[in-house]
This record gives C-alpha cells, structure tokens and sequence, in this order.
C-alpha cells in the first residue's frame, strides 16, 4: 500500500485487489480452533488496518467454491502436475477448513458472497461478473 497504490488510493482511485488482510483472515483461522476464530479476526483487523494503516476495504467479494471444484481448477492451471502445488494447495483438510473458515469471516465481517457453483458446475465467468457487479450497483 505505502509504497505501491496508497498515493493513487488517497487521492480517489479504486484499487481492486485480488488478495487483501482478508485472504490472512480465511488461511489463518483454517489453522486454528473454532474457537480462536474471533479473537484472531478482531486482532488481525486492528493490525492491519490499525496499527499498519492500511485502508480497510470498502466491499469483500467473496467467490465461493468447493474444494473439489477447486482442486480441479488448480490441477488444470498446473497442467496436471500435483508437484506444482504448494503445501496447503495440496492438503484437502486444510481446503475443507478454508472453506469453513471463509464462510464464518464471510458471515461476521459482510463480505458479498457469490456462489460460483450452479448444479455442482462452475458458473460462467461472464455470469459471475454480472452477478458481482449487481452486487456492487455498477452497470455493465
């Protein structure tokens, strides 16, 4: 942010960002108990946009998938090769946990949740674009 985007942010600008504070939210609790989730989130939220400064965001678009779907989008991307995955892309407990985790931050913090799924299938991207940019009042 200080460095890169903040001066173009503070004079207007709209920076969308494809992994923010929220993506530590959703990684960090998944590695913690239930809990701790709420502890956690409320230190993490007065870090990063307290402590650092840095601007918390005006909408969290949240696109929810299942693991399986998921697993499936990263194989594709890796083109096939398993190795290619990091540590947690490999573990499916810990991508259920995501998952949970991110429904919970979802649900306390209100973020906009787009289901990406239809029928077990993956929606269009041009589906879900609409379906985010209704969810944002804009246009398209």
């Amino acid at each position: 942010f200080k460095t890169d985007w903040g001066g173009f942010y503070l004079e207007g600008g709209t920076v969308v960002a494809d992994r923010y504070a929220t993506s530590n939210a959703i990684h960090q609790c998944a590695k913690l108990p239930e809990t701790e989730w709420e502890q956690y989130l409320n230190w993490l939220n007065s870090y990063e946009y307290g402590l650092l400064g840095i601007p918390a965001p005006d909408a969290v678009i949240y696109l929810r998938t299942e693991p399986e779907i998921s697993q499936a989008l990263m194989s594709v991307r890796y083109g096939g090769d398993e190795g290619k995955k990091d540590i947690h892309e490999k573990d499916p407990g810990f991508q259920v946990r995501s998952l949970k985790a991110a429904d919970w931050c979802a649900a306390v913090s209100g973020w906009l949740t787009v289901e990406c799924l239809s029928g077990g299938k993956m929606r269009s991207v041009e589906d879900i674009h609409r379906e985010i940019l209704g969810l944002l009042n804009i246009d398209n």
